[in-house]
């Protein structure tokens, strides 16, 4: 985004359309008598929060209502604009570019039995960041989408993301060592002399995971010179990380310093992979159907013409800091054995990528 000092005004018409073309879309559902009853005070379906942090305040739109929606389009690109720096990392042309974006899914697509798995999205809110300036005018800095909570499959062809995407990937360390023979055409005798193998092989079935963010080709960077980086077209196990296991035994003691990462390599196998590898993301508790229980905390998607600060409305007392431009918040929610990710990945899928899923009734997978 341009170093202007004024926020576009089409940057609200996008951001305010298509939450009401979301809306306008959706499956609402009624409240009984019971339900209205405990309403008092307020209008039941809109609330207004206003705040202050630093030297920003902020207004928030919070829609009290349960979404459900399929939706398909051709390319969201948001953050159009010339980038330049060392903390840009690709050539793409947006900070956030998803062709082919579609929510939700459809099952059993080309018959008779198609049935619509929609995407769950509930308390949804738009908010609006303002600055004084040096001459006392009140200007609008910034503007977020975002949802209280969220379920389901998010498909596309991912080119850039610029944000926060926390994910974590996991399973038996075997399923890496069935992975880094066949990459290297190894057997179970050639396996013993080849020494990535071979601790691969001696770590067995020992339950592995690591966290995943959005990274620098190559480098598995996520900063470069203390700023995150933007445009990034990569995921993965972060330079300086490794595998962890919170299985007991000498091997499994090993395994975070045998798998310690450097420039996107581990044990012989690549710890980075592109956004493309994977068409569609389960954005919750994988298998989960209710939004309210299993769906991720969060997320927003937001717009600002310098850095801001947005309260993290799923970690209480802490603030997201965006860089100007857009940014894609997919956090994980907690710490330790709590933390909850709003993307997990099995070991397998996270090695070989993940097929999208279809979002159009009929043969075609995308672009209906």
């Amino acid at each position: 985004m341009p170093s202007s000092t004024r926020l576009p005004a089409r940057v609200l018409a996008v951001l305010c359309g298509s939450l009401l073309a979301v809306s306008a879309q959706a499956h609402m559902q009624a409240m009984d008598d019971g339900e209205l009853s405990n309403v008092t005070g307020q209008a039941a379906f809109l609330t207004v929060d206003a705040s202050t942090y630093q030297n920003y305040q902020y207004t928030r739109l919070n829609f009290g209502a349960d979404i459900s929606l399929l939706t398909n389009m051709d390319q969201l690109s948001l953050g159009n604009y010339t980038r330049t720096g060392a903390n840009t990392v690709s050539n793409q042309p947006s900070d956030i570019l998803i062709n082919n974006f579609a929510l939700g899914r459809v099952d059993n697509a080309n018959s008779a039995q198609a049935s619509v798995v929609p995407f769950q999205i509930q308390d949804p809110y738009v908010e609006f960041a303002f600055q004084t300036n040096a001459q006392g005018v009140r200007q609008l800095v910034g503007a977020r989408i975002g949802f209280g909570r969220a379920l389901g499959d998010l498909s596309g062809d991912i080119q850039s993301l610029t944000g926060n995407l926390q994910g974590k990937i996991y399973g038996p360390a075997s399923i890496a060592q069935q992975y880094y023979m066949q990459q290297h055409n190894l057997n179970g005798f050639t396996c013993l002399f080849d020494t990535n193998c071979l601790a691969l092989s001696l770590a067995g079935n020992t339950q592995v995971y690591a966290d995943v963010n959005l990274l620098k080709a190559g480098t598995g960077e996520t900063t470069i010179n203390g700023q995150p980086i933007n445009r990034a077209t990569q995921i993965g196990i972060a330079k300086g990380d490794s595998l962890h296991s919170d299985e007991s035994g000498l091997i499994a003691s090993l395994i975070p310093t045998l798998s310690t990462t450097s420039n996107c390599q581990a044990l012989g196998l690549t710890t980075c992979f592109d956004l493309t590898n994977y068409k569609s993301i389960y954005i919750g508790k994988p298998g989960g159907t209710n939004v309210a229980t299993d769906g991720a905390q969060g997320i927003f998607f937001s717009l600002q013409n310098q850095n801001v600060p947005w309260k993290d409305l799923a970690n209480a007392g802490n603030f997201v800091s965006t860089q100007s431009g857009a940014f894609a918040n997919f956090p994980k929610v907690g710490t330790g054995a709590d933390a909850v990710y709003p993307i997990l990945i099995n070991l397998y899928d996270a090695l070989r990528g993940l097929p999208r899923v279809s979002t159009c009734m009929g043969a075609q997978a995308s672009g209906c």
